[in-house]
């Protein structure tokens, strides 16, 4: 550095310091207007000290001119642009850094640092292992800004507090509050004293927290950083833990609520967005829980923030941006809720009545998604499994059951299908007779075909049409068992499947297989494999391999091994239903197959339906059809 650079720079330092120490003293802030009541509560007593104040907030706004210390600041200068914590308002040393505590449906861990929200368990909800759903994930200890329900001077990307908050503790009844205070001085030189205060009630999973904002003197703190005065976040993440978010197994999205119907914002991960709507409540949705913000009274920028801070960690945060406060006693408040997305549980929300926090209209409820197509099919079919697991006390067997249901209710549907299948098998020797007779005549070839199906009465579309019947079921059945709340914890042979909801594994091999991604040997999709190979056997029209070749070796080979690398690591409830869908179908056709022999033995002169079943009928057709046969 040459001496004019260096000269530069000290005289730059000079001048700004110099401006720092004379600005306050030729021109002191001048008071906000009162906008409202002074705090009720008596002002915290402040010491003087000379002790180093920690700067906390982030980027500073535009800077205010430091003040002469105010009453209960003694000592300590602003910092432009940045709130200071006061020493002498630090918690005692005897108050633990993390304090637990219960109510009867969390486990609750609080954090004296920023006054956070550190764990919030699920006592009603275990693990496979039987330890409770952990609904806040947090990344490795240091990352900045990843803690859950903590505050930043300024907006989502200003630093969060980490400084020690004083707690006090009351219970009134079933309502237990925890107040996390700490003082601090403004950039404008304004003390005053933050609180968040929690209130859980015993038996509910919506709480309240508090965000009050309080100065002795009824002067405005002046909290202005590049327009915001504070963010509060809920994230970084809700749980339970989870191996990946494929998007299948697990996920996690975000909903609100908005002009009478949940929206999406379509918020990906490793972007942000803003939600410039107004909105009742905003949330984190998994697979099976959810976390639902609803802030009263006042208004917010909000912010879905899924951008990766820490390789390898997903987030999902909601940051609450404040305007700058207006009075020198404002309270926000805001109610959360921790829990399962099970519809039951979240109505309660809609009835002031059966809530302690009087709520009502929140359409919480809303949260749980289904299918405008078939979810009231999807409804039904749940109502009939819940019937069965009251009758057996078991997901696996009412899954079977209900499985049984719906093929006996399309089984006159079924034998249509095969039967149509098996008349145009045996048709096939006469049209293809056409084909090769008229394939340079492609009009009279379509005439000749339907002139053959409507002097033997067959409907090509009459075959095909009972299964697109069937489609919507299916697809009810595998919304219902991939997402059923219900099925969570409930296993169907013990040491196998344990966990309806989950994967089986029979081996867990400990690493992740390259390309498929796949950690265990898993005995359902293999059975379900072959089960439905089995089945396209019997389903199949005898004729069918011959007349296809490749093309029909395809499907009955193929096919399976594609729905193996689909469901391979779906839900085992899942599984074991197409699997015993598989088994079913295969008993049903060999029913039909021997119906269709009886058949075939009473009307021996009925070619379509000879002796030996479609197979045979073709070749008798095509017998008959010979200038021998005739």
């Amino acid at each position: 550095m040459d001496r004019r650079t260096l000269l530069a720079v000290v005289v730059s330092v000079v001048i700004i310091v110099g401006g720092m120490i004379l600005t306050p003293i030729i021109s002191p802030p001048k008071k906000a207007p009162v906008s409202a009541p002074a705090a009720q509560a008596p002002a915290q007593a402040q010491s003087p000290t000379t002790a180093q104040p920690q700067p906390l907030a982030g980027p500073a706004a535009a800077t205010a001119p430091a003040a002469a210390a105010k009453p209960g600041a003694a000592g300590v200068s602003p910092i432009p642009g940045q709130a200071v914590a006061l020493p002498d308002s630090a918690p005692p040393a005897s108050q633990p850094s993390t304090i637990t505590r219960d109510t009867d449906l969390y486990s609750l861990t609080f954090n004296s640092e920023g006054g956070t929200l550190a764990s919030v368990k699920l006592k009603k909800f275990p693990n496979l292992d039987g330890s409770p759903v952990e609904m806040l994930l947090v990344p490795p200890a240091g990352t900045p800004n990843e803690m859950p329900f903590a505050l930043s001077f300024g907006d989502h990307t200003a630093s969060q507090l980490t400084v020690p908050f004083t707690l006090k503790e009351s219970t009134d009844g079933d309502l237990s509050t925890f107040d996390f205070s700490r003082t601090f001085l403004a950039p404008t030189g304004v003390p005053f004293t933050l609180h968040k205060t929690y209130q859980f009630y015993r038996s509910e999973y919506l709480f309240e927290l508090d965000i009050t904002v309080q100065n002795s003197t009824s002067d405005l703190p002046g909290l202005n950083f590049n327009g915001f005065a504070y963010t509060l976040s809920m994230g970084p993440q809700i749980g339970p833990h989870y191996t990946k978010l494929d998007g299948r197994n697990d996920f996690r999205n975000y909903a609100y609520w908005s002009d009478g119907k949940r929206q999406d914002p379509g918020v990906k991960m490793g972007s942000s967005k803003e939600l410039d709507k107004h909105f009742t409540w905003a949330a984190i949705v998994g697979k099976y829980f959810t976390g639902i913000v609803v802030p009263l009274e006042s208004s917010y920028k909000v912010m879905f923030d899924s951008r990766s801070l820490v390789p390898g960690y997903d987030r999902s945060t909601i940051a609450f941006e404040r305007a700058p406060l207006t009075s020198s006693l404002s309270t926000d408040k805001f109610r959360f809720y921790l829990g399962p997305m099970k519809k039951e549980v979240l109505a309660a929300y809609n009835d002031a009545a059966k809530n302690k926090f009087h709520s009502a209209d929140l359409h919480a409820d809303e949260v749980v998604t289904s299918s405008i197509l078939i979810g009231w099919l999807a409804t039904l079919l749940k109502y009939i499994l819940d019937f069965f697991f009251l009758l057996i006390p078991n997901y696996g067997v009412a899954i079977i059951l209900l499985t049984l249901v719906t093929k006996l209710v399309f089984l006159p549907l079924t034998f249509s299908s095969s039967e149509s299948m098996a008349k145009m098998a045996a048709l096939n020797p006469k049209m293809q007779e056409i084909r090769t007779r008229l394939k340079d005549k492609p009009q009279q070839l379509n005439q000749e075909i339907a002139a053959l199906y409507k002097k033997e009465k067959v409907n090509p579309l009459s075959g095909c049409l009972p299964l697109l019947l069937q489609l919507p079921v299916f697809f009810a059945l595998y919304n219902l068992l991939n997402n059923y709340f219900e099925l969570r914890g409930h296993g169907f042979i013990p040491g196998w499947i344990p966990d309806l909801s989950a994967p089986e594994a029979i081996v867990n091999f400990g690493f992740a297989i390259p390309l498929v991604g796949w950690t265990a040997l898993r005995g359902l999709p293999i059975l379900m494999v072959v089960s439905q190979i089995v089945s396209s056997k019997f389903t199949q029209p005898s004729t069918a391999p011959q007349q296809g070749g490749a093309q029909a070796k395809l499907m009955m080979y193929a096919l399976p091994v594609v729905f193996l690398f689909i469901l391979y690591d779906m839900p085992s409830g899942l599984v074991l239903y197409w699997t015993v869908q598989n088994l079913l179908s295969t008993a049903q056709q060999l029913y039909i197959n021997h119906l269709r022999k009886r058949k075939d033995e009473q009307n021996p002169q009925t070619p379509m339906f000879v002796k030996g079943g479609a197979k045979a009928g073709a070749k008798a057709l095509e017998k008959a059809n010979s200038p021998r046969g005739k």
